[in-house]
């Protein structure tokens, strides 16, 4: 019998998931939790006041500040404690606590619990068992097995959670990457500011687990990870990202079969009928491009754009337009060619200045960076043009070349005003889209110079210490450079720019249910608890440079769904049905990236590196139980890919859910 809503809920408040490690999401338990770890003295105080309605004592509260933020910095006072509460932006202003956490003074209740809240989500993060595993190291292309039980195209968050989660249930499991780094945008396009809508995020499954590896790395080193978005979230350096995936890869293989294939690409989808049962791998390490033939239950899509679906005949969506009536000038989400840069206090390597305008730097150019950004020390992401402390406090990265805590940033990653223009024919033209990322590679080489030169930032430079100079990114460059000579003199940058373009939108299945804007509106409505959730968004939606109501898909949503403002239509969780995984027509299939069923403005929400390996997980359960069971995943019980997720500490219930008595 299937698991309906009314079990999925009596499971989300069952000691099963309570008891899994999850942070509390009552200020009762945060209060026993901090209690617990010795942070706070008269629990039973606060237990009392620190709630909706209550008041509390302002001279408690300046005691119960310089206590809490001791998880964070050694302080004495409440004003010292208040700097810091500014600085890792756990609260906007001090204003409010400098006139009302004072002697005679009343702080609302309900401020006091969401700074308490806020401060349990900082707290240090056990490591995982995972932490102490051998990384998974890439296996050479002809030692590729004739048959896996599931087969992955794209080792980004998506690929690697739904290979994490098939590999924990038993089926062998082939991993493959295009490219010789893994982690998608995460990782190979150096985004490694976690975007999180909200800390619920960081208490799912997966993602929990990873953020727990992140703070196993950076807390004996003594190093702040909560550095992105002016040291709010979660985020790390893209190698340490790379190391960490590899790591957890190694974990979910255990004594199973999870091999992973670099430089390797499925170039041909073998069906019958219209089921999928095997794939053609290409070996992109050689000229001739060998292939191989290989069997499987289940083929995963989880490449960046979507690439593999064309493959296997499946309708689908790219832009505003289906399949079969594709118009390569339609619109979609602006990408980015990021660069990760850092602070060199020793000064910038020669070869890694830029000394003169690089070609293509005309006056429009020039001018359109001058209207974004520039220098200053104020911080305000509301502020147009952007100061530079906001600028790089935006994509803040920890950086283990110059160990301690931060502020100040000395490591980030370029994406904000380098964004480029994109449309259907970089999704669909391979010609066109290797274009556009050699145009996007340049941008940014002029966002590079601009700092150098026109805000005089010449102690900043690309980081040498990444490791993207590699054979694949060598390859791209050096094909590049040998049709445009005049570039060469910046080849040694290039050389360091992150391995794949930061791409936000790709082709999207036509799946039994198509999730729409309605259905995860958070402000002037309630999102949809769908009766078969497998996985949790919580990103407000964000459609760079593309929410005209030209490029909406109008059979789908409305203009009135479009945001008036980043967040307009609110964040917070909402739900992602089995549904919406699973093809029209298309057995042996599933989507596991920015490619399941959803509308552009869906995906503008779902497209984060958190929610994308969350989808991963799902997707890996659902491959998993369809081979257990011998059953197409369209055929497959969605109750027991909720139980599965539920047990491996995933929250499917958009509403938070305590104990009951």
């Amino acid at each position: 019998m299937k698991l309906n809503i009314f079990l999925i809920t009596l499971l989300l408040i069952s000691p099963l998931v309570l008891g899994a490690g999850r942070e509390p999401e009552t200020t009762r338990d945060n209060i026993t939790l901090l209690q617990k770890k010795k942070l706070i003295s008269e629990p039973e105080y606060w237990m009392e006041h620190a709630v909706e309605g209550g008041k509390c004592d302002g001279a408690k509260v300046a005691g119960l500040l310089v206590e809490l933020v001791k998880v964070l910095k050694p302080v004495a006072t409440k004003e010292e404690a208040l700097d810091v509460l500014v600085q890792r932006a756990l609260i906007s202003s001090p204003d409010y606590w400098k006139k009302n956490a004072v002697a005679g003074g009343q702080c609302n209740g309900a401020n006091v619990a969401i700074v308490l809240d806020r401060i349990v989500g900082r707290l240090p993060m056990e490591a995982p068992k995972s932490a102490s595993v051998k990384p998974l190291e890439a296996m050479a292309f002809a030692k590729l097995k004739e048959s896996y039980d599931v087969v992955i195209a794209g080792a980004g968050t998506g690929g690697c959670g739904a290979a994490m989660q098939a590999a924990r249930m038993g089926c062998t499991v082939l991993l493959l990457e295009e490219t010789d780094w893994i982690g998608g945008q995460m990782n190979a396009a150096a985004v490694t500011s976690m975007d999180e809508g909200g800390t619920l995020v960081r208490k799912r499954g997966l993602y929990r687990e990873w953020c727990g590896l992140v703070a196993s790395h950076y807390q004996p080193l003594g190093i702040n990870f909560m550095t992105a978005y002016w040291n709010s979230h979660t985020c790390l350096e893209p190698r340490v990202g790379r190391h960490l995936l590899h790591v957890l890869l190694g974990d979910a293989r255990g004594k199973g079969v999870l091999d992973l294939v670099e430089r390797a690409r499925v170039s041909k989808v073998i069906k019958m009928g219209d089921t999928v049962t095997g794939v053609e791998v290409v070996d992109l390490t050689e000229k001739d491009g060998k292939t191989r033939a290989i069997q499987c239950r289940v083929l995963i899509d989880a490449t960046e754009w979507g690439d593999v679906i064309p493959l296997t005949g499946a309708r689908y969506r790219v832009g505003n337009c289906t399949s079969d009536a594709i118009d390569v000038k339609r619109r979609v989400q602006d990408n980015t060619w990021t660069a990760v840069v850092k602070q060199y206090s020793k000064g910038v390597p020669e070869e890694l200045r830029i000394a003169e305008a690089p070609p293509g730097y005309t006056e429009k150019v020039h001018a359109a960076f001058v209207k974004t950004l520039v220098d200053g020390e104020k911080v305000g992401s509301q502020d147009k043009p952007w100061t530079w402390a906001t600028f790089i406090g935006y994509r803040g990265m920890p950086d283990s070349s110059r160990p301690g805590d931060s502020p100040p940033i000395t490591r980030t990653h370029l994406n904000y005003n380098n964004d480029y223009v994109a449309s259907v024919a970089e999704i669909e033209d391979p010609v066109q889209r290797k274009a556009t990322d050699r145009a996007m590679r340049l941008k940014t080489l002029h966002l590079i110079y601009f700092m150098q030169h026109t805000l005089g930032k010449t102690d900043w430079a690309v980081a040498n210490d990444e490791g993207y100079d590699t054979p694949c990114n060598r390859e791209a460059i050096d094909e590049w450079l040998q049709e445009r000579p005049e570039l060469g003199p910046y080849r040694a940058i290039f050389y360091q720019f992150s391995i794949i373009p930061y791409v936000r939108e790709s082709r999207r299945i036509i799946g039994l249910h198509t999730m729409t804007a309605r259905e995860i509106e958070r402000k002037n409505g309630k999102p949809v608890q769908f009766p078969h959730t497998v996985a949790l968004g919580d990103y407000p939606v964000d459609m760079h440079g593309s929410m005209q109501k030209q490029w909406l898909e109008l059979d789908l949503d409305r203009e009135a769904d479009i945001p008036d403002k980043f967040g307009g239509k609110g964040s917070g969780p909402f739900a992602i049905p089995f549904e919406s995984f699973i093809p029209e027509k298309v057995d042996g299939f599933l989507p596991a990236e920015k490619n399941i069923s959803q509308s552009r403005m869906v995906n503008g929400a779902t497209r984060l590196q958190p929610h994308t390996m969350m989808m991963g997980q799902a997707v890996g359960a659902i491959a998993a139980l369809s081979i257990q069971n011998n059953v197409q995943p369209r055929a497959l019980d969605p109750g027991l890919v909720q139980r599965v997720l539920l047990e491996a500490g995933s929250v499917l219930n958009i509403e938070p859910m305590t104990k009951t008595k």
